[in-house]
């Protein structure tokens, strides 16, 4: 008898639970198909995940601590990151937004606003650039308070603090903030480039500076140990300018040391920190960029008036410029290479203040404009190709 009673009771019970999961059904009804994704084999729910946006895997990883331990691990992090597309990143002035990400409220910084203005004044937003069919999508983030944004990595940016002047890295992704110290100040000249090295596993920010000498000299900040060391610089008189900004490719950051006439470029070893020369294949013009083009550096030089060459270095231990593309399907005078998408098989230019893009296809070998959604902030330095990561 009283076994019967049990059984009646743990029945009742099971078809109580039963129906309590089926109102959560149909009250949350993304919540019927989370046993069934959560019994997927966990290869095949890695590579579903790797195909969700950044923004999306972060509400992803609250699923399950499955799912959480997944997104978070370090190699989904560096599959994802190798996967997403290139957008371009920028600062753009706008009125106060709501509910924004202000820099200088994370650092609890002081900021002082005139008693007699009657609204805030413009703040400096980020903003992406994703180039797609022909069309320039602009997508705005509600993160402000950078002055500059000095390099990008991995999904990390490098910039200037607009109230304190101080250095950040930031990922717009996950919020994650880290305020540096500053290196050498005053300098004539500057270049900032921010590297991961795959050997330390460590990110490094380099300070290239000038005094009034045209001396150049050299220091790295490791993210790990927070603190600034010199390291010996590039021979005297390789540099005349450091408006380039440098570029990543084949294990070493890159330069053109001059703003026009270069006939060699100054790379650093990321690992060896040791700097040294090559040639190029034809002296630069004011408009020629170096970029980098599926892992291997590339430069992009204008050959008469609409003739574009792109050249191709693979490494640094002696092998030598191999000429890639001969674009002269254009008619669009002055344009400044600004990165490749898509593996390489696009290669996008601007010209200076021009509220576009110019896609070049490599495979159809055709050159189309590609029409900015929005107000252009004008200028080649304005845009930095960026990839929306998890990166810590």
């Amino acid at each position: 008898m009283g076994s019967n009673r049990r059984e009646i009771l743990e029945n009742e019970a099971v078809q109580e639970r039963a129906s309590l999961n089926e109102d959560k059904a149909r009250e949350f009804p993304d919540v019927r198909h989370v046993g069934r994704v959560a019994n997927l084999p966990y290869d095949l729910i890695f590579r579903i995940l790797l195909l969700l946006p950044a923004e999306s895997l972060l509400i992803s990883s609250s699923v399950c601590k499955e799912w959480f331990s997944l997104i978070n691990s370090s190699d989904f992090i560096e599959a994802h990151a190798h996967q997403s597309e290139t957008v371009f990143i920028f600062l753009k002035k706008a009125s106060p937004r709501l509910k924004s990400f202000k820099i200088e409220d994370k650092l609890g910084l002081l900021v002082n606003y005139s008693i007699f203005s009657k609204s805030e004044p413009l703040r400096s937003y980020i903003n992406f650039v994703k180039v797609q069919g022909g069309r320039c999508k602009v997508i705005e983030s509600n993160i402000s308070g950078f002055k500059n944004i000095l390099a990008t990595c991995n999904g990390l940016i490098l910039a200037t603090c607009e109230q304190s002047g101080g250095l950040l890295v930031l990922n717009p992704v996950t919020r994650k903030l880290s305020a540096l110290p500053l290196g050498t100040t005053l300098p004539l000249e500057q270049s900032y480039g921010f590297v991961f090295s795959h050997l330390t596993k460590q990110y490094k920010v380099v300070h290239l500076f000038q005094d009034e000498s045209l001396h150049t000299s050299c220091e790295i900040l490791s993210l790990n140990t927070r603190s600034w060391r010199g390291v010996d610089g590039p021979s005297f008189g390789l540099f005349t300018s450091l408006v380039h900004k440098p570029v990543t490719a084949i294990g070493a950051l890159h330069w053109l040391p001059s703003s026009n006439n270069c006939s060699f470029i100054v790379s650093m070893g990321i690992d060896d920190e040791k700097f040294r020369t090559s040639s190029l294949p034809i002296s630069s013009t004011p408009n020629d960029r170096l970029v980098e083009i599926g892992g291997f550096l590339s430069f992009v030089t204008h050959v008469g008036f609409r003739r574009l060459d792109v050249w191709m270095l693979k490494g640094l231990e002696g092998e030598g410029w191999v000429k890639q593309h001969i674009i002269t399907s254009y008619r669009v005078p002055d344009l400044v290479p600004v990165s490749a998408l898509r593996c390489g098989r696009e290669l996008i230019f601007q010209v200076n203040g021009a509220p576009c893009f110019y896609a070049y296809d490599v495979e159809k070998e055709e050159m189309s404009m590609a029409v900015m959604e929005g107000e252009a902030p004008g200028g080649c330095q304005h845009y930095l190709p960026h990839v929306n990561t998890l990166t810590r």
